[in-house]
């Protein structure tokens, strides 16, 4: 047992790149993470790591030990998955990642639901408005906005969130309701950058046969959607939403939709998972579910 608690340990030095944080992650001192790779050079006989007191490096027998270490450990890991798949219940951690407005808005509550299902399955989700590196953070499923930058990827369409403009009662009382879209150069305008691109989205609007970007000056740009949403409730300017967002404040009637069936696009996103030869129960599963939920959500169908 001691050899494979210092193979452990040598992978999670190597992957997370010293003593220490390889010590954090399994939840034990530097100290025993270094007698443990110290039994473990003693036992196959060579020295793993070349060491100073800045950083540690693989020597070149580390290097081939490490990719021998990986493809073993990924083999095992490979037969658990595949004896967990073999019984009717999905088992097992999920690791998913969404954006911040999906994966708090949306995928939170939905996992929620999935684990009183599922009630051997564990979820760690990380909501972040970044693309991560699907293979070195060992993601199962995610969400990202569509078309996906990796086509590498299993991936399925699962949302369209149409674009709308909309600002507060108090907005509207002070500045008047829009008629055309040609008004809108008059207003506060509420712009926001994307996380994705990093430009400003444009506002086009199906006009005479021909989609037209509208100029504008906008009174606020900003990276952060929701942030958007709550400068327009407190009646800073009108503000282009995905529908999503904007849903809950129109049913209430804190938001008021402005100029509706001219302003064209839509947010998209893609539900994904790595293209493995075998799947996953407790991955396909969370998959599935997480694309009922989305798809059949009634906060994507407002128009």
């Amino acid at each position: 047992m001691e050899h494979v608690r210092g193979i452990t340990t040598f992978i999670r030095i190597v992957e997370t790149g010293n003593f220490s944080n390889a010590a954090r992650d399994l939840s034990i001192t530097p100290q025993a993470a270094s007698i443990h790779v110290k039994q473990l050079e003693n036992w196959v006989g060579v020295r793993l790591f070349n060491r100073n007191t800045r950083k540690v490096s693989l020597t070149e027998e580390g290097t081939q030990f490490y990719q021998t270490c990986t493809l073993a450990v990924n083999a095992i890991d490979n037969e658990v998955e595949r004896l967990r798949n073999a019984s009717e219940e999905a088992v097992g951690r999920v690791r998913v990642a969404a954006p911040c407005g999906i994966g708090s808005l949306f995928v939170a509550p939905a996992i929620g639901r999935f684990l009183k299902m599922n009630t051997r399955v564990e979820v760690e989700m990380l909501i972040q408005n970044r693309i991560p590196d699907v293979v070195t953070e060992n993601i199962d499923v995610g969400i990202l906005p569509h078309p996906l930058p990796d086509t590498s990827l299993v991936a399925r369409r699962v949302i369209s969130s149409p674009f709308m403009l909309c600002a507060s009662p108090m907005y509207i009382r002070q500045h008047g309701m829009p008629q055309q879209v040609e008004d809108l150069s008059k207003h506060q305008c509420i712009d926001l950058r994307s996380w994705m691109t990093q430009t400003i989205r444009p506002w086009q609007f199906q006009m005479g046969g021909k989609i037209v970007d509208l100029e504008r000056k906008a009174s606020i740009v900003t990276n952060d959607a929701a942030g958007a949403i709550e400068a327009a409730l407190s009646g800073a300017g009108i503000v282009m939403s995905s529908t999503y967002r904007a849903a809950p404040y129109i049913r209430s009637s804190r938001l008021i939709q402005i100029l509706p069936g001219l302003l064209v696009g839509s947010l998209d996103y893609s539900l994904y998972m790595q293209r493995r030869t075998q799947i996953p129960k407790k991955t396909r599963a969370l998959m599935e579910f997480l694309h009922q939920e989305l798809s059949c959500h009634p906060d994507f169908q407002l128009r």
